[in-house]
């Protein structure tokens, strides 16, 4: 497979990653979503807040790179969640990654830290991690990697669930600071863009390629520039999961060669969100013909364009 080298890959990535405060950091907003209802408060207030609520369970959208709470990915996650669920929360990131792409990579360690404060102050409430489901996009899963890091190393206890959807490669293809299986008791990857935009390496407890390890999806394939069609098939798809769960099923791949030669020939199994949190092992999505996703149209992310990088 073809593997795509960007610009941030020649940087000092030590440096890149070591930023653990930025000035908009501490102004982060949470956005609650029920079926009636929007609020936004604060990120550093917000467990006063959902104290009240006595949540049984907590579950956080993270958006990418661009992603506003009102954008296509967002009100896709957010409503199809709320389906599941009766609050459904989004960390707003706009404020860290509404920027060039270096500098949106670089917030990385210091949005994780802000998020980890908001969830050790529900651990003193008494709230339990475990009961924390992060849902996260492109660069989104990566902070909630990192999150998760520091609620184990800590809090000496783990999210219940992160769900990966398409994890950002640019930056994070030679670094420690991506996404693994580590940061929570069950962590689910979708790939979409494979090596391209998102990452190749399977690094959760279950790992699920759409239509193989090409990067290219056939819902996108009338697009001039496909790499942000690519990536977004991943909350797509999520998101009709969480509505109807046998629209997301994929066969066990039982070696990589079989998943290279998109020939899968293990059990079909139930992925995305109803994927039971004892499965394990890197599964085949195959698009079926009569059930092509719609292709979406939102800020394209173009390698070839030094703006994409390190523009303000």
């Amino acid at each position: 497979m073809h593997r795509h080298v960007f610009i941030c890959e020649v940087l000092p990535l030590n440096i890149l990653f070591s930023r653990q405060v930025t000035l908009e950091s501490s102004h982060l907003d949470v956005v609650e979503f029920m079926k009636a209802s929007r609020r936004t408060y604060k990120l550093t207030k917000a467990h006063l807040k959902i104290r009240p609520m006595k949540l049984k369970n907590l579950v956080l959208y993270i958006p990418g790179w661009w992603n506003t709470p009102n954008d296509e990915s967002s009100v896709a996650i957010v409503n199809s969640l709320l389906q599941r669920n009766t609050v459904v929360f989004l960390l707003d990131t706009c404020l860290s990654f509404c920027r060039g792409y270096v500098d949106s990579a670089s917030r990385i360690t210091a949005i994780s830290n802000s998020l980890f404060s908001f969830m050790e102050k529900l651990h003193q409430d008494g709230f339990p991690m475990a009961s924390v489901h992060i849902v996260g996009f492109s660069l989104g899963a990566h902070v909630a990697g990192a999150a998760g890091r520091l609620v184990h190393s800590k809090l000496y206890s783990k999210f219940g669930k992160i769900t990966a959807l398409d994890p950002a490669r640019p930056c994070f293809a030679r670094t420690d600071n991506k996404l693994e299986k580590n940061d929570a008791l069950f962590v689910q990857v979708i790939h979409a863009s494979t090596g391209v935009l998102g990452v190749e390496e399977a690094t959760g407890h279950v790992d699920v390629y759409i239509n193989g390890l090409s990067g290219k999806q056939p819902e996108c394939r009338n697009k001039s520039i496909t790499f942000e069609c690519d990536h977004a098939q991943a909350w797509k798809l999520y998101s009709a999961s969480v509505v109807n769960e046998n629209s997301l099923t994929g066969r066990r791949c039982e070696s990589w060669r079989e998943l290279e030669r998109e020939n899968c020939t293990g059990d079909e199994t139930v992925l995305g969100y109803s994927c039971r949190s004892d499965i394990r092992g890197v599964f085949l999505y195959k698009s079926k013909e009569s059930k092509k996703r719609q292709a979406v149209t939102l800020k394209v992310f173009n390698p070839l364009d030094f703006r994409t990088w390190f523009s303000r």
